[in-house]
Protein backbone atom coordinates (compact mmCIF):
# COMPACT_ATOMS: atom_id res chain seq x y z
CA UNK A 1 0.00 0.00 0.00
CA UNK A 2 1.91 2.97 -0.97
CA UNK A 3 1.76 6.53 1.14
CA UNK A 4 -1.38 8.36 -0.33
CA UNK A 5 -3.88 5.30 -0.58
CA UNK A 6 -2.90 5.10 2.93
CA UNK A 7 -3.45 8.32 3.89
CA UNK A 8 -6.64 7.99 1.90
CA UNK A 9 -8.59 5.33 4.04
CA UNK A 10 -7.40 7.02 7.27
CA UNK A 11 -9.36 9.88 5.82
CA UNK A 12 -12.11 8.27 5.02
CA UNK A 13 -12.61 6.12 8.31
CA UNK A 14 -12.16 10.11 9.90
CA UNK A 15 -14.81 11.58 8.16
CA UNK A 16 -16.68 8.24 8.52
CA UNK A 17 -16.32 8.28 12.32
CA UNK A 18 -16.99 11.89 13.11
CA UNK A 19 -20.02 12.12 10.70
CA UNK A 20 -21.78 9.47 13.24
CA UNK A 21 -25.46 9.50 13.38
CA UNK A 22 -28.01 12.41 12.91
CA UNK A 23 -28.81 12.46 16.55
CA UNK A 24 -25.70 11.61 18.08
CA UNK A 25 -24.17 14.75 19.69
CA UNK A 26 -20.36 15.45 18.62
CA UNK A 27 -20.00 18.98 20.87
CA UNK A 28 -17.85 18.40 23.58
CA UNK A 29 -18.10 19.04 27.71
CA UNK A 30 -21.08 16.84 27.74
CA UNK A 31 -22.32 17.46 31.21
CA UNK A 32 -23.50 13.56 32.43
CA UNK A 33 -25.33 15.13 35.26
CA UNK A 34 -27.54 16.42 33.10
CA UNK A 35 -28.99 14.77 30.45
CA UNK A 36 -32.19 12.50 30.32
CA UNK A 37 -32.15 8.66 30.48
CA UNK A 38 -34.11 8.33 26.88
CA UNK A 39 -34.63 10.61 23.81
CA UNK A 40 -36.78 13.25 24.84
CA UNK A 41 -40.06 13.94 22.54
CA UNK A 42 -40.14 17.83 24.29
CA UNK A 43 -38.19 20.03 25.93
CA UNK A 44 -38.07 24.09 26.44
CA UNK A 45 -37.59 26.83 24.06
CA UNK A 46 -35.80 29.36 25.30
CA UNK A 47 -36.50 33.20 23.92
CA UNK A 48 -34.47 35.83 24.99
CA UNK A 49 -36.11 39.44 25.04
CA UNK A 50 -35.99 42.78 25.75
CA UNK A 51 -38.04 43.35 29.18
CA UNK A 52 -37.19 46.45 31.25
CA UNK A 53 -39.47 49.86 32.31
CA UNK A 54 -40.29 50.69 28.25
CA UNK A 55 -41.31 47.35 27.61
CA UNK A 56 -42.28 45.44 30.91
CA UNK A 57 -44.86 43.62 29.12
CA UNK A 58 -43.88 41.72 25.47
CA UNK A 59 -46.51 39.74 23.17
CA UNK A 60 -44.99 36.85 21.95
CA UNK A 61 -45.98 34.42 19.58
CA UNK A 62 -44.69 31.21 18.43
CA UNK A 63 -45.06 29.47 15.04
CA UNK A 64 -44.62 26.11 13.88
CA UNK A 65 -42.72 25.76 10.60
CA UNK A 66 -42.01 29.62 9.27
CA UNK A 67 -44.06 32.29 10.44
CA UNK A 68 -44.60 33.74 7.34
CA UNK A 69 -47.08 30.01 6.94
CA UNK A 70 -49.03 31.83 9.49
CA UNK A 71 -48.97 28.29 11.55
CA UNK A 72 -49.46 29.95 15.30
CA UNK A 73 -48.58 26.81 18.62
CA UNK A 74 -48.67 29.37 20.93
CA UNK A 75 -49.63 33.25 22.17
CA UNK A 76 -48.60 34.87 25.55
CA UNK A 77 -47.23 38.23 26.85
CA UNK A 78 -43.90 37.93 28.23
CA UNK A 79 -42.78 39.63 31.29
CA UNK A 80 -39.88 38.52 31.76
CA UNK A 81 -36.52 38.69 29.53
CA UNK A 82 -36.13 34.59 29.55
CA UNK A 83 -39.19 33.46 27.92
CA UNK A 84 -39.45 29.34 28.22
CA UNK A 85 -42.36 27.41 26.33
CA UNK A 86 -42.52 23.66 26.70
CA UNK A 87 -42.39 22.31 23.10
CA UNK A 88 -42.11 18.96 20.64
CA UNK A 89 -38.15 18.78 19.57
CA UNK A 90 -37.18 18.01 16.46
CA UNK A 91 -39.55 20.83 14.95
CA UNK A 92 -38.77 24.03 13.51
CA UNK A 93 -40.25 26.97 14.97
CA UNK A 94 -40.80 30.57 14.40
CA UNK A 95 -41.28 33.51 17.13
CA UNK A 96 -41.45 36.94 17.04
CA UNK A 97 -41.91 39.59 19.18
CA UNK A 98 -43.89 42.99 19.40
CA UNK A 99 -42.16 46.15 20.78
CA UNK A 100 -43.79 49.88 20.62
CA UNK A 101 -40.94 51.94 19.95
CA UNK A 102 -41.79 55.50 19.51
CA UNK A 103 -44.95 55.20 18.14
CA UNK A 104 -43.50 52.95 15.90
CA UNK A 105 -44.11 48.95 16.19
CA UNK A 106 -41.42 46.80 15.87
CA UNK A 107 -41.64 42.92 15.32
CA UNK A 108 -37.96 41.06 15.96
CA UNK A 109 -38.14 37.21 14.28
CA UNK A 110 -36.22 34.14 15.17
CA UNK A 111 -36.16 30.48 14.16
CA UNK A 112 -34.69 27.56 15.09
CA UNK A 113 -34.99 23.86 15.16
CA UNK A 114 -34.62 22.34 18.81
CA UNK A 115 -33.01 19.18 18.83
CA UNK A 116 -32.62 16.38 20.76
CA UNK A 117 -28.79 14.66 20.51
CA UNK A 118 -27.59 11.51 21.57
CA UNK A 119 -24.80 11.94 24.08
CA UNK A 120 -24.05 8.02 25.34
CA UNK A 121 -20.75 8.19 23.73
CA UNK A 122 -19.33 11.02 26.27
CA UNK A 123 -21.11 9.07 29.33
CA UNK A 124 -20.97 5.51 30.78
CA UNK A 125 -24.75 5.24 30.19
CA UNK A 126 -27.87 6.65 27.89
CA UNK A 127 -27.69 10.19 27.64
CA UNK A 128 -29.91 12.08 25.32
CA UNK A 129 -29.51 16.60 25.19
CA UNK A 130 -31.12 18.90 23.76
CA UNK A 131 -29.31 21.40 21.58
CA UNK A 132 -30.88 24.78 19.52
CA UNK A 133 -34.20 25.87 20.20
CA UNK A 134 -33.01 29.35 21.48
CA UNK A 135 -34.30 32.41 20.12
CA UNK A 136 -33.14 36.13 20.41
CA UNK A 137 -35.81 38.57 20.17
CA UNK A 138 -34.34 41.35 21.58
CA UNK A 139 -34.24 44.71 20.48
CA UNK A 140 -30.40 46.17 19.10
CA UNK A 141 -29.79 48.51 21.88
CA UNK A 142 -30.37 45.25 24.47
CA UNK A 143 -27.75 43.11 23.36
Amino acid sequence: MNVKTYIKAILIFVLITLAGSCNEYLGLNVDCDNCWGFKPDSADLLIYLTVNQDHSEVPVTIYRGNFEDGVVDYVDTARESTYTLYSAVDQYYSVTAEYKVDGKTIIAVDGDVMKAKDASSSCDFECWIITDGEFSLQLNSDK
